[in-house]
C-alpha cells in the first residue's frame, strides 16, 4: 500500500515536482510580487523540505506496512504534526494580521 501525500488534484502546480520543478514554476507569481525576505526564504525551505521529505517517502520501494516499530512511528509522526499544526496557526494569525492591515 503505497500512501499519497494528500494531493488529489494532480494539476496543482508545486505538487510531485522536484525543488527545481517548483522553482520555475513559481517564477511568474514571483515577478508580481514584493522581493522576498530572509523570512519567506526560511518559509519556503521549510515547505518545500516537507514536500520532499513526502515525495522521498512515497518513492521508497518498502513502506510503513514494513516497519518493525510501527507504533512508535506513529508517535513520533504525530509529535512532529502537532508543531507542524502549532507553525501553520501561528503563520495563519500572522498573515490574517497582516492582510487586515494596521
Amino acid at each position: 500500500m503505497r500512501y499519497r501525500s494528500g494531493d488529489s488534484d494532480q494539476g496543482r502546480i508545486g505538487r510531485r515536482l522536484s525543488s527545481g520543478e517548483r522553482e520555475r514554476a513559481d517564477v511568474p507569481r514571483r515577478a508580481r510580487r514584493t522581493a522576498d525576505t530572509r523570512g519567506d526564504a526560511c518559509a519556503t525551505r521549510l515547505t518545500e523540505s516537507l514536500d520532499d521529505a513526502v515525495l522521498a517517502l512515497d518513492a521508497q520501494p518498502a513502506g510503513f506496512e514494513d516497519a518493525a516499530r510501527k507504533a512508535e512511528h506513529v508517535e513520533e509522526l504525530r509529535r512532529i504534526l502537532g508543531i507542524l499544526l502549532d507553525v501553520l496557526a501561528d503563520w495563519e494569525m500572522l498573515a490574517d494580521r497582516e492582510a487586515r492591515g494596521p
